[in-house]
C-alpha cells in the first residue's frame, strides 16, 4: 500500500516540477481551441463508436497549417467534414465577390454559418497579411516550396506502472510448449512521427511505431504528396487513402458518427489524401494522382501491400483478415503480412452548374483466396462474406442542388468468384428556411454485395447486409441554440453474429446545445439504440432460440463554463440503461469534472480530470471523452464501480518550437480484484500509467 501511494506522489510531483505539456495550440478569437474542438466532436458525436483517428489527425495537420482564406479553393473546404455543401458554396460566393478578406470577422456576413460553425472554422483558416493587403501571386516553384516548409517531429512513449500477465516470466520448457503465454516484446509503447508541409502544396511524412508487447519497430509508413500544381490537383507516392462518391466502391478515410455527419451527407468524397496516421490497416501503398481539365477530374491509383491474415487449417486460403496491427505474441506475429493485396482503379468526375457525376471502378487481387468458415450454426452468418481472390466494384455517384434542395447518391455493383450484388445510398436534404434543415437518407446494401475497400453511412462496419431509412432534423430557430435529432430504422436480411435470422433495429437521438456567449455553453442529449439479438431459453428440457430486442438508453448532460481567461470548468453526468428480453435491466452512471487552468501569456496549462462511475455490468458501460496527448483520440469506457483521475499540464520549452507533453492516469475499481483477462490481466484493482511526448516544430 505504501509503495503504491509513494509511486503516485512521485508521479504528481514529477508533473508539477517538469511542467510537461499536452497540447500547444492557441485559442482563436472566439475562445475555442483545438482541444475544445476535439472535445466537442467527441461529446456531440457517437461516443459508443470507436473514434477512427485518421480524420482527426488529418484535420490537426490542417489546423497546424491553416488555409489562407484568400487563396483557398472549394476542394480545400471539402476536406472539412463539418461544413455542408451549401455552406461551402456560400463561402466561395462571398470570396468571389469580396476578396480579399481583411479579417475572419467577415464570416459573420455568411448567413448559413451559425456561431458554432464559425468558431470551428476559425481553427482551420486564417488571413495572411500578404494576401489581405495586396494582390496575391502564388509562386509555387519547387525551390520556394522547400524554403517555405514547416517541419514537425513528435516522439511519444507510454509507460505503465503495472504488470500484465503477458509480461510474466516462465521457464524455458514452459514457453517451448506454450509460446503464446507471453508477449514477445516489452510493455512500452513508442512512436515517432515526422511531417513536412509547405504552402499547402507539398506534404511529406514518415511514421514509425512499436505497440506495447511488440519487439522492435513494427510499423513504418511514409508519403510525399503534391496539391494544386498546374493541372495536377493531387498526386501522392507512398501510403495514401481514397474516398470517391459516397464510399460504396472505395472509402479508406475515416468518418464521424451520425450526428457530426448530419450536415455533410450530401457531399462527395474528397478523393486522394495522404495516410499520415499510425493506424496499420485500411490504407493503400503505391501511387495515385488526380488531374483536372476544366470541369472534369480524372483519377488513377495503384497499390500493393501485405496485409495480416489467418490461414485456414489446410493453408489453402485465409479464414479471416487481421486489422488491429498488433503483433505481440508468436501467434499474432505469424499472421503478419500473410496476404498480398493488389488494388488498381480510377475515377472520373464532372461538375457543372450544381450537377455532379462521378464514376469509380476498383479491382482487387489477393495472393491467396479468402475462404471464411461458415459450416456451423454459429458461423453461418459468414455465408456471404467475401470469398475468392479477385474482386471488382464499379459505381456511379450523382449529386444535384437546386436552391434549398440537395440530392445526392451512389449506386454500385460488385462481382467476385462466388457472388455478385448491388448497393445504393441516396440522400435528400431540404433547407426549409434559414434555421431548419431536414435530411432523408435511404440505403440498400445487398447481402451479396462485396466491397473490400468500401465504407459508407450505416450501422454495419461493412457495406453489406443492411437496409435502412434515416430521417434527421437540425434547427437553429431558438436563439443561441442548436437542436439536432434523428431516427434511423434498420433491417438486416441475412444473419449476423449472435443473430440467427433476419433482424431489425432502430436508433434515435435528440440533442440540444445552448451557447449564449463565449463564457459558457450547455448540452443535453438522449439516445436510444435497439437491435434484435438471439435469446435462448429452456422449455420442456429443450433449448429454444428467439429474437429479442436489446435496448440501450443513454442520457448525457454537460456544462462548460469559462470562469476567466485562465480557468475553465467542464461538468458532465451520464446515465445508461441496458435491457434485454425478460432479464432484469442493468443501470449505470458516471459523473466527471474537468478543471483547466492556463496562463495566456506563458502558455502554461494544467488539466485535472476526475470521473466517478458505477454500473451494474459491462453491458451498462459508460462512454465519455477524456482529453489526451496530440494524435491520441478516443472515448474512454467506464464499467463496474470505480474512479478515474488524470493530470495533464502544458508549457513550451522553447516558445512555439519545442514542447514536452505528459499525461498521468490513475484508475481504481472498488468491486474488482483484477482488471482485464487473458494476457491483459492485471492482478490488482488499480492501474497507473504515464505518457510522455516531445514535439519539435522547426
Amino acid at each position: 500500500m505504501r509503495t503504491r501511494k509513494l509511486t503516485i506522489y512521485i508521479l504528481l510531483l514529477y508533473l508539477l516540477v517538469t511542467s510537461p505539456a499536452f497540447c500547444q495550440t492557441k485559442r482563436n478569437a472566439s475562445g475555442l481551441s483545438w482541444e475544445d474542438f476535439v472535445e466537442r466532436i467527441m461529446n456531440e458525436g457517437d461516443e459508443e463508436e470507436a473514434m477512427d483517428d485518421v480524420l482527426i489527425e488529418h484535420l490537426y495537420e490542417i489546423h497546424c497549417n491553416p488555409l489562407d482564406i484568400n487563396t483557398l479553393r472549394k476542394d480545400d473546404l471539402e476536406e472539412l467534414p463539418f461544413l455542408s455543401e451549401e455552406q461551402i458554396e456560400d463561402i466561395m460566393k462571398y470570396l468571389e465577390k469580396y476578396r480579399p478578406v481583411k479579417s475572419l470577422g467577415e464570416l459573420l456576413f455568411i448567413s448559413s454559418l451559425g456561431k458554432g460553425t464559425r468558431d470551428i472554422l476559425r481553427l482551420f483558416v486564417e488571413v495572411q497579411e500578404k494576401t489581405a493587403n495586396a494582390e496575391y501571386r502564388d509562386n509555387t516553384n519547387f525551390i520556394n516550396l522547400l524554403k517555405n516548409g514547416q517541419n514537425e517531429a513528435v516522439w511519444r512513449s507510454d509507460i505503465p506502472f503495472y504488470k500484465k500477465a503477458g509480461y510474466e516470466e516462465y521457464p524455458a520448457d514452459v514457453l517451448e510448449k506454450s509460446p503464446n503465454k507471453v508477449y514477445r516484446g516489452d510493455r512500452l509503447y513508442h512512436s515517432l512521427r515526422y511531417s513536412f508541409s509547405s504552402m499547402n502544396h507539398l506534404l511529406a511524412g514518415v511514421n514509425m511505431e512499436k505497440d506495447a508487447g511488440e519487439r522492435g519497430v513494427d510499423y513504418v509508413s511514409g508519403y510525399v504528396m503534391l496539391k494544386d500544381m498546374g493541372i495536377v490537383k493531387r498526386a501522392v507516392i507512398g501510403n495514401y487513402r481514397l474516398n470517391f462518391g459516397k464510399g460504396l466502391a472505395v472509402n479508406s478515410s475515416a468518418m464521424f458518427g451520425k450526428t457530426m455527419m448530419l450536415s455533410s451527407q450530401t457531399r462527395m468524397g474528397v478523393g486522394i489524401t495522404q495516410h499520415s496516421s499510425t493506424m496499420e490497416s485500411g490504407y493503400f501503398t503505391g501511387g495515385a494522382a488526380t488531374v483536372k481539365f476544366g470541369n472534369v477530374e480524372i483519377s488513377a491509383f495503384g497499390s500493393y501491400r501485405r496485409n495480416d491474415g489467418t490461414y485456414n487449417n489446410d493453408s489453402t486460403g485465409m479464414s479471416s483478415l487481421k486489422t488491429d496491427g498488433l503483433h505481440r505474441t508468436q501467434l499474432e506475429h505469424s499472421k503478419k503480412g500473410n496476404l498480398g493485396t493488389t488494388d488498381f482503379g480510377g475515377n472520373i468526375q464532372w461538375e457543372y452548374r450544381g450537377i455532379q457525376l462521378s464514376a469509380t471502378a476498383i479491382a482487387t487481387h489477393l495472393s491467396v483466396p479468402l475462404l471464411p468458415m461458415h459450416n456451423t450454426k454459429g458461423t453461418l452468418y459468414r455465408y456471404y462474406n467475401a470469398h475468392g481472390q479477385d474482386f471488382f466494384v464499379g459505381s456511379i455517384a450523382y449529386a444535384y442542388r437546386y436552391k434549398s434542395i440537395s440530392f445526392s447518391g451512389e449506386t454500385a455493383v460488385s462481382n467476385c468468384e462466388e457472388q455478385s450484388g448491388t448497393a445504393t445510398l441516396n440522400t435528400l436534404q431540404w433547407r426549409v428556411d434559414g434555421h431548419n434543415t431536414l435530411s432523408l437518407i435511404g440505403r440498400y446494401y445487398g447481402a451479396k454485395f462485396v466491397s473490400l475497400n468500401g465504407k459508407a453511412f450505416g450501422d454495419n462496419s461493412s457495406v453489406q447486409n443492411e437496409e435502412g431509412v434515416f430521417l434527421g432534423w437540425m434547427s437553429r430557430s431558438i436563439k443561441n441554440t442548436t437542436i439536432e435529432a434523428y431516427i434511423d430504422a434498420m433491417y438486416f436480411p441475412w444473419f449476423k453474429s449472435q443473430v440467427s435470422s433476419s433482424s431489425h433495429g432502430f436508433e434515435g437521438m435528440m440533442q440540444a446545445t445552448y451557447y449564449p456567449n463565449n463564457q459558457w455553453n450547455a448540452l443535453i442529449r438522449y439516445r436510444i439504440k435497439s437491435k434484435q439479438k438471439d435469446f435462448t431459453y429452456t422449455y420442456d428440457d429443450n433449448d429454444h432460440t428467439v429474437l429479442q430486442y436489446k435496448t440501450n438508453h443513454n442520457l448525457k448532460m454537460q456544462l462548460n463554463y469559462n470562469i476567466s481567461s485562465r480557468l475553465t470548468l467542464r461538468t458532465s453526468a451520464i446515465g445508461t440503461i441496458s435491457a434485454f428480453s425478460i432479464t432484469p435491466a442493468e443501470y449505470g452512471f458516471a459523473i466527471s469534472e474537468n478543471i483547466r487552468w492556463q496562463n495566456p501569456n506563458t502558455k502554461l496549462r494544467i488539466d485535472l480530470g476526475l470521473t466517478y462511475f458505477n454500473t451494474d455490468s459491462y453491458d451498462a458501460q459508460i462512454y465519455n471523452y477524456e482529453p489526451s496527448l496530440l494524435y491520441t483520440f478516443s472515448s474512454t469506457s467506464y464499467y463496474y464501480h470505480g474512479i478515474r483521475t488524470t493530470l495533464l499540464a502544458s508549457i513550451p520549452i522553447v516558445k512555439q518550437s519545442l514542447f514536452v507533453n505528459t499525461k498521468v492516469g490513475f484508475t481504481r475499481y472498488f468491486n474488482r480484484n483484477t482488471i482485464g483477462s487473458g494476457l491483459e490481466l492485471i492482478n490488482a484493482n488499480h492501474k497507473e500509467d504515464l505518457q510522455i511526448q516531445v514535439r519539435w516544430k522547426f
